[in-house]
């Protein structure tokens, strides 16, 4: 047999030899390559759509569990109130004390807590002592005594989360004090389809169900509800693959620690792989193209030598003229295909540094911004500027209460609960805030006209790009007119892919130097240059803002961004 072989092997021509092999060398280790490609493939598709819903999963218990901590923080705030435990214990000689407490402190509290925060829909004091009841905000303990959920918050000091009767809502008791054991209690609804809207998020094919530590549903989504499955059996499953009735399905559980809640998170196994049928299909048509690649190149070898070399340096001239995004590789094997691959491979790390430096300044970009939120306590600012909020509203002192609320509403835009998103609404909101405390500063020297087209409200931006640009229009325009008085127009209108904004003011106008200093310096707080360079970094340098100004007629900043809907997971 070897000699037949060898045999037929002699009597081919020399280029029939190299033909049959670069045939037989090439095609078994793309078969094996293929075949083995697949595999991996496979597990690796696998694998990352596991790690994918387990990060997902986590993401939403994250949240869930990070607004557990804000109403905890909320509730708490409330009972450790002094005024709030001489209310609920009764501790006042006559009822005109309490009733100017109840009307002048309680009401105006729980209505700007529930303004700060729309999800909070009610909060009631329980209370066994014998203080009237006051609308919903005071109600007597016998409404709800002989609820379960009363006498389990009354054994605990934590605040104790509980979903019955459809409505989602956090109690917590008051302390003991020496005249008032531990009766009374504050209860805090919330709203249900805001505070799980992360899940309802989710792929339509996950699964989801949140338990209590009493093993009762808390939460099930829709495709929850369509699944058969025994829940107490579902207690006991581990993380995995699990089978419900017919149907094979990875299980991902998670802890939301403040509630004391189990997170279940079903997902079909189909959904994970369904993939693989393209996978083989996809390999068979590489092998496929390599083979009939490999008979072209082999027919055409000695002519396409020559033509290889001016190949590459024609990809190099597009490369010495600044063209960085080629994908550059050969499948030959000698020296040229080498020499190609290597400058395809430089290329590549070219452009791996050069992306690598651009979120480097989007990274230092956003950590100074950050620095900035850190040096702010949110918390403590918002109680502060409550406090100050009820002291003007008791002293009859209007000016100082409006004040007080722009200054609220600015800083709560304005740090965004740490996030760099924000939509358009609210950092309108935001320069809105600003201009009417400057305005009460100024004694309103200047008047504002705002021009805003609504459907440019549900898109997103990044914060605190507006008030600079305020800040320079009043500084530099209004602040520098000498008669008259000053007007500042803020608008906002959507172009074609663009959300343009626009803050126009009728100063003096200012020189070109001055508009490139402003644009160049830095400043001591947040100045339009950080503005400027975090809009291009995020967005390109097509973006960002542009300045415009005649001497004598005033000076028109304008900021343009592409177009995005506003998302709570950006």
């Amino acid at each position: 047999m070897k000699r037949l072989i060898y045999g037929l092997f002699n009597r081919l021509r020399f280029n029939q030899k190299l033909f049959l092999s670069y045939l037989i060398v090439i095609i078994i280790p793309i078969m094996v390559l293929g075949i083995y490609a697949y595999n991996q493939s496979k597990d690796m598709l696998k694998l990352q759509a596991l790690q994918g819903i387990d990060k997902n999963v986590n993401t939403v218990t994250q949240n869930i569990d990070n607004s557990v901590e804000r109403y905890n923080h909320a509730i708490r705030s409330i009972v450790f109130t002094k005024m709030f435990q001489k209310i609920v214990a009764n501790d006042y000689i006559d009822l005109v004390n309490l009733s100017r407490d109840l009307k002048d402190f309680l009401d105006p509290y729980f209505i700007m807590m529930m303004n700060l925060d729309k999800d909070i829909e009610k909060i009631t004091f329980y209370t066994q002592s014998t203080v009237p009841e006051f609308g919903d905000s005071v109600v007597s303990y016998k409404r709800v005594n002989e609820k379960p959920w009363y006498n389990e918050a009354m054994k605990g000091i934590e605040p104790l989360w509980k979903y019955e009767d459809n409505e989602l809502f956090v109690i917590h008791k008051f302390p003991k004090t020496l005249k008032e054991p531990n009766t009374n209690m504050v209860y805090m609804r919330i709203n249900e389809n805001s505070f799980f809207k992360n899940i309802t998020d989710l792929d339509q094919e996950y699964a989801v169900i949140i338990s209590d530590d009493n093993n009762r549903i808390v939460y099930a989504n829709q495709s929850a509800k369509l699944i058969a499955f025994d829940f107490k059996e579902m207690m006991k499953m581990n993380e995995g693959t699990v089978r419900t009735g017919q149907t094979e399905m990875f299980l991902v559980k998670k802890k939301i620690v403040q509630a004391n809640w189990t997170v279940y998170c079903f997902v079909p196994a189909a959904l994970v792989s369904h993939n693989a049928g393209s996978i083989i299909n996809a390999t068979l048509i590489v092998i496929l193209a390599c083979i009939v690649s490999l008979l072209i190149i082999i027919s055409i070898f000695s002519k396409t030598f020559i033509k290889r070399i001016f190949s590459l340096n024609a990809i190099m001239k597009r490369v010495e003229w600044g063209e960085l995004d080629l994908q550059v590789q050969s499948e030959a094997r000698d020296e040229i295909g080498e020499l190609t691959n290597r400058f395809g491979k430089m290329l590549n790390r070219l452009n791996e540094q050069i992306d690598e430096t651009y979120r480097s300044k989007i990274i230092q970009k956003e950590a100074e911004l950050k620095a900035l939120q850190s040096q702010i306590n949110p918390h403590f600012l918002y109680n502060t500027l409550s406090f100050i909020n009820w002291k003007a509203l008791k002293n009859e002192a209007p000016e100082i209460s409006h004040v007080v609320t722009s200054m609220s509403k600015f800083y709560r835009t304005a740090l965004n609960q740490g996030n760099n998103i924000i939509t358009v609404r609210n950092e309108l909101e935001n320069i809105k805030s600003y201009i009417e405390i400057i305005q009460v500063m100024g004694d309103y020297s200047f008047d504002v006209v705002y021009k805003i087209d609504e459907e440019v409200n549900d898109y997103s931006t990044i914060n605190l790009i507006l008030q600079p640009l305020a800040e320079n229009a009043i500084k530099h325009g209004i602040k520098q007119k000498n008669n008259g008085k000053g007007l500042l127009y803020v608008s906002a209108w959507l172009g074609k892919g663009t959300v343009n904004f626009a803050i126009e003011d009728n100063g003096p106008g200012m020189e070109k130097e001055t508009i490139d200093t402003i644009l160049t310096m830095q400043s001591t707080g947040y100045g339009l240059k950080n503005v400027n360079e975090r809009l291009q970094l995020r967005f390109g340098t097509k973006y960002g803002i542009s300045i415009q100004s005649r001497l004598g007629y005033g000076t028109v900043m304008t900021i343009v961004i592409p177009q995005s809907l506003y998302s709570s997971t950006l």
